[in-house]
């Protein structure tokens, strides 16, 4: 028999488990090819023309998307946008019908029901954003009574030349019942649900609804 050199030690055989060596050469391939990336956000589930979206707040259905021309009082005429919706207030307070967010400002969760209409597309872009009014028998108001079914108007001006859209997208968001105060105060309140991980707060895109655009005289 012939013995080791002097010195000389054996090598134990390393054992490496064959699952970690498989994700150890996973990692090093996806090293290679730019690094881990984020599995993109599902899109949010979409609602047909006329279906009935729950809100949390409210429960509103899209009706129609019109092309038309009005004239005021003064007698003059303008061109708008205008969304038709059907909405409830499912909430036992009276709500505003509030304002659509203003691009460049800030979100606020306590903007109204208008301030959940995330956002459209194509967009339309006004100074000041479009209008948002409950319209009962010609009259217009802002508010929405509980229990109540009324129609809200959301319009956007066009310029009299311009071409309307075929249709537009609507991002929508909801509401839910949470604390506004402090850890004294356990008041809750209606508000925008807003993005937990978004800085500046966006608000959560909970369901999307495409309507036709059709022109209507006024």
């Amino acid at each position: 028999m012939t013995s080791s050199p002097r010195g000389a030690r054996r090598r134990r055989p390393v054992l490496v488990p064959v699952a970690l060596a498989v994700i150890t050469a996973g990692i090093g391939v996806t090293a290679a090819f730019g690094g881990l990336k984020e599995a993109p956000d599902e899109p949010p589930p979409k609602a047909r023309p006329g279906e009935v979206v729950d809100q949390g707040e409210f429960r509103t259905q899209f009706i129609k998307a019109v092309d038309t021309v009005e004239r005021s009082e003064f007698g003059q005429t303008k061109r708008y946008l205008n969304l038709v919706l059907k909405v409830t207030n499912t909430g036992d307070r009276t709500a505003n019908v509030g304002m659509a967010h203003q691009a460049g400002q800030k979100w606020s969760p306590f903007a109204g029901f208008a301030g959940a209409l995330v956002r459209m597309t194509p967009e339309i872009k006004q100074k000041y954003g479009p209008e948002a009014y409950v319209l009962s028998y010609g009259v217009k108001s802002a508010q929405l009574h509980p229990g109540i079914t009324t129609t809200v108007v959301v319009q956007y001006e066009l310029e009299p030349s311009a071409a309307a859209p075929t249709s537009v997208t609507l991002d929508v968001g909801r509401f839910v019942h949470e604390k506004v105060g402090g850890l004294l105060d356990q008041s809750r309140a209606w508000q925008i649900e807003m993005e937990e991980d978004a800085d500046p707060a966006v608000p959560v895109v909970a369901t999307q609804v495409t309507l036709p655009v059709r022109q209507e005289e006024a």
